[in-house]
């Protein structure tokens, strides 16, 4: 039967990456490297691209959301 506590075998609990804090690490390398470089990403790729980039990987990752089984246990 699969152990659904949300603990490992050796009693440590598991833990997911947080999307949150990766994006924002992500994000504050990218201004690093701006930074550093002396040029931003807006000078090389058109907002336009960006934006419209942006909000596909927004609607795959709310379709993946969407799809994902929701059911865990209740409190009924």
């Amino acid at each position: 039967m699969a152990d659904r506590s949300g603990t490992c075998q050796d009693g440590r609990r598991r833990t997911r990456p947080d999307a949150v804090a990766l994006v924002a690490g992500l994000l504050s390398l990218l201004v690093a490297a701006a930074g550093l470089t002396g040029t931003g990403p807006w000078e090389v790729v058109d907002v336009r691209w960006l934006l419209a980039g942006t909000a596909v990987v927004a609607g795959i990752a709310f379709l993946v959301a969407s799809v994902r089984n929701s059911r865990g246990a209740t409190d009924d």
